[in-house]
């Protein structure tokens, strides 16, 4: 069974301030294959910037992605 886990994700563009802006707060979560998501939140919320992450185009500033784990 294939599955994706975010295990404590997060993003920010600029990690090295003192007191970084975090474009993605810390998170969890497991996507089973088979089944159905849906990514919602308000603008700004960073659907895109976690998306961007799984894909690969951006690296998380801190936790990890695992494929079929």
């Amino acid at each position: 069974m294939s599955k994706i886990n975010l295990n404590k994700i997060s993003h920010s563009y600029n990690p090295n301030d003192a007191n970084p802006t975090y474009a993605l707060n810390p998170f969890s979560m497991t996507w089973e294959d088979g089944k159905r998501y849906a990514i919602l939140g308000p603008s700004g919320c960073g659907k895109t910037t976690m998306l961007n992450i799984v894909s690969g185009l951006v690296r998380p500033s801190s936790g990890k992605i695992l494929f079929d784990d």
